[in-house]
């Protein structure tokens, strides 16, 4: 009796045994046989969590990185992420690293180094631009009288010197190939700082204002350009009309100058120029601006002031 007794008590031990192992089959199974479980009502699972079956709560997203139930995939499509994030940069940030690859670029050229620049080329060019800013040349009155016109003519010289003046000639006729992109790469990063203020960039939209001027507008700076190779011409009178219509939009236009008798002139040059890299941004862009500045006098906002037009190329602005 006592023996029976025994079998009934394994017995019953055996069956509990095998029902709790049936209740919780799952928990045995190998970690990519288990189901999901069903999510509590009200919880919100993302699309992540319907495809692995975990529900995020505060740190699930560290719990599961350092769980070994992740994918070496998923860990690394995560590091991935965080490089890729690192690597991006803002487009200001892009400008900055083009502009010191650029003055970087010019350091290590032996032509450059026999200058002996203190402090690289990108400071140089920043003095440069700030002995500019600080002495104009003369726009109205320049025809006054015999010194104001030869002052004007010798600006430059007087200004930044003679050795400057051979540093300048020297990049570009080293650079002739890349004029284009480095002259859209400054234009770009000087635009940009005046809009920041940047107190490394001395100068302003009034100082530039005042050199477009003096191409667009008077003898010396026509003279100037006369001697210049016709690329590089081409060149300066295009920003020199972006600068001069920026003016004009801040209604910093003192001299009243008229774009459209130039920027005219400018397009039928370029439309018949070969050896433009920019041709087609060039174009559309004066094109864009002739349409804007038409399309403002046919509506009777006229940003130039009457009588004060300044002659160009040996005709009038009004």
């Amino acid at each position: 009796m006592k023996e029976n007794r025994k079998y009934f008590v394994l017995a019953g031990i055996l069956f509990v045994v095998i029902v709790l192992a049936v209740m919780n089959w799952h928990t045995f199974l190998p970690t990519e046989q288990r189901r999901p479980s069903e999510p509590s009502p009200g919880v919100q699972v993302d699309q992540e969590t319907a495809d692995t079956g975990a529900i995020d709560k505060p740190g699930a997203e560290h719990e599961r990185m350092r769980g070994e139930d992740v994918p070496e995939t998923a860990v690394l499509e995560k590091k991935e992420i965080k490089t890729i994030k690192k690597e991006m940069k803002s487009a200001y940030q892009r400008l900055l690293d083009d502009v010191g690859g650029f003055f970087g670029y010019l350091d290590q050229q032996n032509y450059i180094k026999e200058y002996g620049l203190e402090g690289g080329t990108r400071r140089h060019f920043l003095t440069l631009l700030a002995e500019l800013s600080a002495y104009p040349p003369v726009i109205s009155g320049e025809t006054q009288d015999i010194y104001t016109l030869t002052h004007n003519m010798a600006h430059f010289y007087r200004v930044i010197r003679t050795e400057n003046i051979f540093l300048v000639k020297d990049i570009l006729s080293h650079e002739s190939e890349i004029v284009e992109q480095v002259a859209d790469l400054l234009y770009e990063w000087i635009t940009e700082e005046m809009g920041r203020k940047n107190p490394e960039v001395k100068t302003s939209i009034k100082d530039l204002y005042e050199y477009a001027g003096f191409f667009l507008s008077t003898l010396s700076g026509r003279a100037y350009l006369a001697r210049r190779p016709s690329k590089t011409r081409m060149i300066v009178l295009y920003y020199s009309i972006l600068i001069t219509d920026a003016a004009n939009q801040a209604d910093l236009n003192r001299y009243g100058i008229d774009i459209l008798p130039p920027l005219n002139l400018l397009m039928n040059d370029m439309e018949n120029q070969r050896n433009l890299d920019y041709q087609r941004k060039y174009l559309r862009r004066l094109g864009s601006i002739k349409q804007r500045v038409i399309g403002q006098r046919e509506q009777g906002v006229i940003k130039y002031e009457s009588g004060r037009g300044i002659p160009y190329a040996g005709g009038t602005t009004n």
